[in-house]
């Protein structure tokens, strides 16, 4: 009973931390009730240590309880005399050995062999639902986008067009997109918006903006708001490839949107 209780208010305590968790994009974070969920979480990891210990204790079937040394060693007659060093046989006897194993080999396809179907039934269930989910998994993380598509859970973005120029020995990119935000507003990380060119990755260059503003407002740390903005951001590469091409947004260490651009010429 004490370990059902435990479990079921461990359960509705994890229910409201992924509750309080998800709805980080829409709220502020408070240090206080991080730390109150912290303690709380070590609180309940110590409470599962020691059901986790009982249990292989109960399990094993040990009864500590009925443990009487003293009364063993009185029926044993043991005295200081059992404490001489003796010698031990180490030799193991390979044929037991390889006796036992194949009776577990035998014993094991009998098993297989008589639940044959429940088996393979959930083997083809487990396997089909990871395959399901790995293959999703690499859709979402390769999934390629195209301009004027809105991607970003927490900042909402739209790449309403791009574009290159050249000038003499100097290649740059611009990249014109729309950007707001629910909830509390917030200063946009441009070093999460990465343009590739082939193999190579450029940060957003703040220095050269400003001779772009023909095509709208440079982003210089303005806040985001629940108002749909337009910014530009510039890029300085040095092998422009107009079909090779793409904005990376990284929204965290494992969610990325990769965004296709067909730049027309400035």
């Amino acid at each position: 009973i004490f370990t059902i209780v435990g479990y079921i208010i461990i359960s509705i305590f994890m229910m409201v931390v992924y509750v309080y968790i998800d709805g980080f994009n829409t709220i502020s974070i408070d240090q206080k009730t991080i730390r109150l969920y912290r303690d709380l979480m070590t609180i309940t990891l110590f409470f599962q240590y020691y059901i986790i210990i009982f249990m292989g204790i109960r399990g094993l079937g040990f009864d500590i309880k009925r443990f009487d040394f003293s009364r063993d060693a009185q029926e044993l007659n043991a005295n200081a005399l059992d404490g001489e060093e003796v010698e031990i046989n180490t030799n193991i006897d390979t044929t037991n050995v390889m006796r036992g194993i194949r009776k577990q080999k035998r014993e094991l396809g009998y098993f297989f062999q008589e639940y044959k179907f429940y088996i393979l039934t959930i083997l083809i269930i487990t396997i089909g639902i990871s395959g399901y989910n790995i293959y999703n998994y690499f859709v979402d993380k390769y999934k390629v986008y195209n301009e004027n598509t809105l991607i970003g859970n927490i900042y909402k973005i739209s790449v309403k067009d791009s574009y290159y120029k050249i000038d003499n020995d100097n290649n740059y990119v611009i990249i014109n997109f729309d950007v707001y935000k629910l909830g509390v507003k917030e200063r946009l990380n441009t070093g999460n918006m990465l343009l590739l060119v082939g193999d190579n990755t450029y940060s957003p260059d703040k220095n050269i903006c400003y001779k772009f503003n023909s095509l709208g407002n440079c982003y210089k740390k303005q806040y985001i708001t629940e108002d749909n903005n337009n910014y530009i951001l510039s890029y300085t590469v040095n092998n422009l490839n107009i079909q090779d091409a793409y904005l990376i947004y990284s929204e965290s260490y494992d969610v990325s949107y990769n965004v296709k651009l067909f730049m027309k010429e400035y």
